[in-house]
């Protein structure tokens, strides 16, 4: 651009009146209660002061929740914009207590699984267990490393779920304890984000940015759009919340033909 060239406020920002968010399966449009300004591309750093950009959660929300809520939202639209099979648990037995290096290990761990058995998919959520040190709950899918059906020491019985499940154990995690369930069919992709959801919580508040969580390369992730055709206004849905700054509809694939529509034409 020239340096010359006088920018048009008009032309780097958008009033936006409602926002889609397209998933493989469903969509959700979310309507503000007031429009709010969004700074095109290439803008953002360097105008956000100057064109008075408006984020339409700052009134509502302290740093601390900005960054959970994001955090939450992140790895829904990664759970349903991709394929898991397995859910999984790790601990580590030694030094457990060195957030930090906990931390390191698994990080190395999920690497050099990597690249002896190739690539894999995963989202890698923190938990703090309640003596202060850390755990991990994983999703996984693709993994082609070996497991091992998980047996009760006191016994030599296959340990079982709530549902009759076996639980897996990988046999190249020697770092702690570890656990596998299996995904089965019965449950939704949206049920399963819920689940690893629920562990991003207040008490991780040192560990902002990716230490909350951190997952594979490559991974989908759901296409967004601004002010799109009103097709939110012609179809009900029973699935529609009410929040603090404004109204977010679901819409899912399969009941109204003119949202199937919409939902086909953004699908990954």
């Amino acid at each position: 651009m020239n340096k010359l060239t006088t920018i048009n406020t008009g032309d780097v920002k958008t009033l936006v009146f409602a926002k889609a968010t397209y998933y493989p399966n469903s969509v959700r449009v979310f309507i503000p209660n007031y429009p709010y300004l969004r700074l095109k591309d290439g803008f953002e750093d360097s105008n956000k002061k100057s064109l008075g950009r408006i984020d339409v959660n700052d009134e509502y929300e302290t740093n601390e929740e900005r960054s959970i809520r994001r955090t939450r939202k992140t790895i829904k639209d990664y759970v349903l914009c991709n394929n898991f099979d397995l859910f999984c648990t790790f601990t580590i037995a030694s030094d457990r207590y060195n957030n930090d290096r906990s931390i390191r290990r698994l990080k190395t761990w999920f690497k050099n699984q990597r690249n002896r058995n190739g690539k894999f998919r995963y989202i890698v959520v923190t938990e703090k267990h309640k003596d202060g040190a850390l755990h991990f709950h994983a999703l996984i899918g693709g993994y082609t490393g070996k497991l091992k059906y998980a047996i009760n020491p006191k016994n030599s019985e296959y340990i079982s779920d709530k549902r009759g499940d076996f639980i897996r154990n990988f046999v190249e995690y020697k770092l702690g304890n570890n656990t596998a369930k299996v995904i089965n069919g019965k449950e939704s992709r949206t049920k399963t984000a819920y689940y690893l959801q629920k562990y991003i919580g207040k008490d991780l508040t040192a560990l902002f940015g990716k230490n909350r969580y951190w997952a594979s390369k490559g991974l989908n992730k759901p296409e967004t759009q601004d002010n799109p055709e009103p097709f939110y206004k012609q179809v009900q849905t029973p699935l529609h919340w009410v929040i603090d700054h404004g109204t977010i509809l679901e819409f899912e694939y399969g009941l109204n033909p003119v949202t199937d529509s919409f939902i086909e034409a953004h699908r990954i």
